[in-house]
């Protein structure tokens, strides 16, 4: 048996880097409101509203959602690595329209093209990984693009400390370039190649990322035994419609799949990142909001080595159920350290001496998200969706979870004046413990099992046989 040292992890791991820049540049983006919009209101010659703030923020997951349903087609057309290495041009584009903008409408402008390259690059990422890296690397390379993705988040907060909301968007747009250049040395995915019908390319694939040609081989016949299966079924067949995610065995894992996706933003997770700045404000003078946000950022790049420990070894479910907890009892102590504060009198004095309660319950709330609610949503996506649906039911799900998103962000300002930040911290949580406790008993467990493993699952419970 030859072998060809090392080159195939490297290759590998390349993937996973691209993909993890990509995630930097998109959680970037996700993260530039908090620390941009307090730049935006120093800035003299700049007018901004309240209703403008919460348009800058909540266009992004709005356009994003957009972007998840061209995914799926522009996944299908142009091939998982080139629909990555084009996506890198209207990234870089809709940071120079923001760097640019002379008011708030060439902002919202640029928030929302790159809301739309958000929504696809998460899509594309659930599909790209799997397709790529072999099963036994998958729990060291889902490193990359976790580590990354929350990294992206960190250089925001921390960055817009020394620069001003133009300057954070020329370095967002300098970022996107070193995706680009990991991904030019790399093939298209061999299952793309596989359905395209170019099997000698498919193969080669497969000789690069994988140890020895007898492997690639062995992964090249079971990718043409599982393409001749589907096409048995209906040999002109090549896109999943909407409705076929409806039909078992399909059904449960999308519905999971989905759920999870809005029980993540349901946690306010979104909310939290996009207005971290103005929540410390509203808690006091314990620190200043700009030093608390960078520790907030901080906090939530370092759990991630936390999360990842934990997403390698234990089981999802299990994840769900802790990060559950742990995120109900920080947002319940916001919820009373804020209602403290409306209350007055001897509630407000006691809220004063405890001044740095708000900074600790996010602290711990950030600090919760990576061990479940955070990366579990899109574990399930690549571990979870069978195969033959992955590219249209991935798209429908990051459709979800973007909607979901527009929506929890759009209406945290409105819900923050209208009912008080102390109920809306409350709604979290009782929101987030019914998500817990529903998606424990209907999740099926995705830990440690092939993709071929989660179908022959699906088919079981409805009673079907292998075709």
């Amino acid at each position: 048996m030859q072998t060809k040292g090392k080159m195939h992890i490297v290759y590998q791991c390349m993937v996973a880097a691209s993909i993890g820049m990509n995630g930097l540049v998109a959680s970037m983006a996700m993260g530039y409101t908090s620390p941009a919009l307090p730049s935006m209101k120093q800035e003299v010659h700049f007018s901004i509203t309240e209703d403008d703030e919460s348009w800058i923020g909540s266009v992004m997951p709005a356009s994003a959602l957009i972007g998840s349903l061209l995914a799926g087609p522009l996944l299908d057309t142009f091939g998982r690595r080139r629909t990555f290495m084009y996506l890198t041009i209207p990234f870089m584009i809709s940071w120079g329209i923001i760097a640019n903008a002379g008011g708030v409408r060439g902002v919202i402008l640029g928030r929302f093209v790159s809301g739309a390259c958000v929504g696809v690059q998460a899509v594309g990422g659930s599909v790209l990984m799997p397709e790529m890296a072999q099963l036994d690397l998958r729990k060291v390379l889902v490193m990359f693009p976790a580590l990354l993705g929350n990294l992206g988040i960190l250089v925001s907060y921390a960055a817009g400390q020394y620069l001003s909301w133009r300057g954070l968007a020329w370095l967002g747009c300098a970022l996107c370039l070193p995706q680009l250049i990991l991904l030019l040395p790399l093939p298209e995915t061999p299952f793309y190649l596989t359905q395209s019908g170019k099997r000698s390319s498919s193969l080669a694939a497969l000789k690069k990322l994988r140890q020895t040609p007898e492997l690639a081989e062995r992964e090249q016949k079971e990718l043409d035994t599982s393409y001749e299966s589907r096409k048995d079924k209906d040999s002109k067949k090549k896109k999943v419609s909407l409705l076929d995610l409806t039909k078992p065995p399909n059904l449960w894992p999308v519905s999971v799949g989905a759920g999870l996706m809005v029980a993540q933003q349901t946690t306010g997770l979104n909310a939290v990142i996009f207005y971290a700045s103005s929540i410390f404000e509203a808690g006091g003078d314990f620190m200043d909001a700009r030093t608390s946000t960078t520790l907030l950022g901080l906090v939530n790049f370092l759990k991630v080595f936390v999360g990842l420990y934990c997403i390698a070894r234990y089981h999802r479910r299990q994840l769900i159920m802790v990060s559950t907890t742990a995120l109900c009892v920080s947002l319940s102590v916001l919820s009373a350290f804020f209602w403290a504060q409306k209350l007055g009198g001897p509630f407000l004095a006691f809220s004063k001496k405890i001044a740095f309660m708000p900074v600790l319950a996010l602290l711990c709330y950030m600090g919760s998200i990576p061990l479940g609610w955070g990366p579990v949503p899109w574990v399930f996506l690549s571990e979870g969706t069978p195969r033959s649906i992955r590219g249209t039911a991935a798209a429908f799900i990051v459709t979800v979870s973007w909607g979901s998103a527009f929506v929890v962000t759009n209406t945290f300002k409105w819900s923050v004046t209208s009912l008080g930040i102390h109920y809306v911290f409350l709604g979290y949580a009782l929101v987030t413990a019914i998500s817990g406790i529903l998606l424990y008993r209907t999740m099926p467990e995705t830990f440690e099992m092939s993709s071929a493993q989660m179908e022959k699952l699906y088919r079981s419970e409805y009673k079907m046989k292998d075709e």
